[in-house]
């Protein structure tokens, strides 16, 4: 497993909030729109080359009015910072690509944890890292 805080292998990327939880399934396009759009606040102009990406994500989860299935949840995420599914999406935030594809050889890893709250709320956070290159 890889430590993603070992700033010597790893830097972040972009940190950001999604007031909702976002499942694969239907609407995908409208989904990863959103998360794009919640994601370009403090987006950095242009991120340090890296050889690869990692997103570490947890979900904060409000009873159990539905089932979620947790494993759902990372595949909107790293499409959404994809190149060429913000191009064929004809997104309004291309400024977020971050890799071509979101195949093995750019995004190699990624965490989630999901926990659940009394807020009465539903929520992501999102971390981005980088693998620094060599």
């Amino acid at each position: 497993m890889w430590d993603f805080a070992d700033s010597r292998e790893f830097v972040l990327i972009h940190h950001f909030k999604i007031p909702r939880i976002y499942t694969w399934g239907e609407k995908e396009k409208d989904k990863r729109e959103e998360i794009r759009r919640n994601a370009i606040a403090n987006f950095p102009d242009s991120a340090p080359r890296c050889e690869w990406y990692a997103f570490s994500i947890e979900v904060d989860r409000s009873g159990l009015e539905r089932p979620l299935d947790i494993e759902n949840v990372p595949k909107l995420i790293v499409d959404a910072f994809s190149k060429g599914i913000i191009q064929k999406d004809k997104s309004r935030y291309p400024k977020v690509g971050l890799y071509p594809d979101d195949d093995l050889r750019h995004v190699r890893a990624f965490q989630i944890e999901g926990k659940f709250n009394n807020a009465g709320r539903n929520n992501t956070q999102v971390q981005i890292f980088g693998k620094k290159a060599r």
